[in-house]
């Protein structure tokens, strides 16, 4: 059997002492020590024991392995605290909420929203960069012609996003009826969002001032509109979206018109 314990003293002068588990227990240089470098006060150590538990061995533990064990003893805390905080997470908001709020954000923020193919090859664009897109005005006019995403921040439709994702969670810090359509804002705000960016693409499809009603020009506008594809960020998302709105709507037709404060 071998524990872990520490050198209180070395063999300098005679046998040395070592504590395992707040016991103490003499060593010798000689047959017991089993190392390469000499054994030192504070030295962490591997101890070996028989079956009657006197030592039998005793070997140095370099600082890399007592920094790995300690980054181990770590994480595994860190695992258990997060396993506790996200039990309590789910006893309170409810697993489906929170797969649909993981969700979302992944569509929001991770995955493409729309892919737009130019000259120079193809660009994907995430919601959030969508936001910013659209609060820079002009931003999609230049991607058409050929060129990248500008650095342009989403603004105001930053905060209404962050609005729209605190929506379904609202009811748990108002208790009133109402609350509960706070869970329409995601799929509200995506809605927007689409009317904005059709809206957006249009106007840089019509940026020449060229006549609307000529053949050639509604031949090209068919063309740049083509060239902008859906990504699977926004489906995830609408999906997410549509389950906050459906549970929204659920609850507000369940719950009285006056809710009791807890």
């Amino acid at each position: 059997m071998t524990k872990r314990g520490k050198i209180l003293r070395d063999t300098n002068l005679g046998a040395g002492l070592l504590i395992v588990d707040g016991a103490q227990f003499p060593f010798t240089l000689e047959g017991m020590w089993k190392s390469d470098i000499p054994p030192a006060a504070g030295m962490r150590v591997d101890v070996e024991f028989d079956a009657a538990g006197q030592v039998l061995s005793v070997r140095s533990v370099g600082d890399a392995q007592v920094t790995k064990e300690h980054a181990e003893a770590a994480l595994a805390a860190a695992k258990e605290h997060g396993a506790v905080v996200l039990s309590g997470a789910v006893a309170r908001f409810g697993a489906g909420n929170l797969i649909a709020l993981a969700l979302l954000l992944i569509g929001w923020f991770f995955l493409s929203a729309i892919t737009v193919t130019t000259p120079v090859g193809s660009i994907s664009v995430t919601f959030w960069h969508l936001l910013g897109l659209i609060n820079a005005k002009n931003a999609f006019e230049g991607i058409l012609q050929g060129g990248g995403l500008t650095g342009s921040g989403a603004g105001i439709y930053g905060l209404l996003a962050f609005i729209a994702i605190l929506g379904p969670f609202v009811h748990y810090v108002w208790k009133d009826k109402r609350a509960y359509l706070g869970g329409l804002l995601p799929l509200l705000f995506m809605m927007l969002v689409g009317l904005l960016a059709h809206s957006s693409f249009n106007s840089a499809l019509g940026a020449s001032g060229a006549d609307a009603n000529n053949p050639f020009m509604q031949q090209m506008r068919d063309e740049l509109a083509k060239a902008i594809s859906i990504g699977f960020g926004v489906y995830l998302s609408t999906l997410a979206s549509l389950y906050f709105a459906g549970v929204a709507v659920k609850d507000y037709l369940a719950t009285p018109k006056v809710v009791q404060m807890v």
